[in-house]
């Protein structure tokens, strides 16, 4: 599968996922309403995304902000469950997605993800990002 070379892809592509996100009203309420602050950890490149979803907020380069809940994965599976290639449940019961904080929680942003998953792949499209797509 493919992975990021540099932490501004990640900022970039998975941050921006949630930037659409934020920018649909009713996404935007439905993330809102779990309440969460997760920090979403990379490896290879090392990175760290911080989603407030109450506030609307995603920054990047967040490696100490606090946060509800942390997830830690290496940027190759990041990339391909934002194109629905990697099932959360099943990654996180293989170790491939490592969780901290209240997984209740997490699962419950997996179904608000999956109308995302096409945009995501249309992002790196338009970017010509083909490389990035999983066959």
């Amino acid at each position: 599968m493919p992975a990021f070379s540099k932490p501004e892809e990640i900022y970039q592509y998975i941050g921006g996922i949630f930037e659409t996100a934020f920018a649909d009203a009713d996404l935007a309420a439905k993330l809102a309403g779990t309440g969460l602050v997760l920090k979403m950890v990379c490896t290879n490149p090392e990175s760290a995304l911080l989603i407030d979803t109450q506030n609307r907020r995603v920054t990047g380069d967040a490696f100490d902000a606090p946060a509800d809940a942390t997830m830690t994965m290496d940027s190759e599976v990041a990339n391909g469950y934002w194109q629905g290639k990697v099932n959360l449940t099943f990654a996180m019961a293989r170790g491939k997605v490592k969780v901290d904080g209240p997984v209740s929680k997490l699962i419950k942003l997996a179904p608000l993800s999956k109308k995302l998953f096409p945009v995501y792949v249309e992002n790196l499209r338009a970017d010509g990002r083909e490389d990035l797509i999983v066959g």
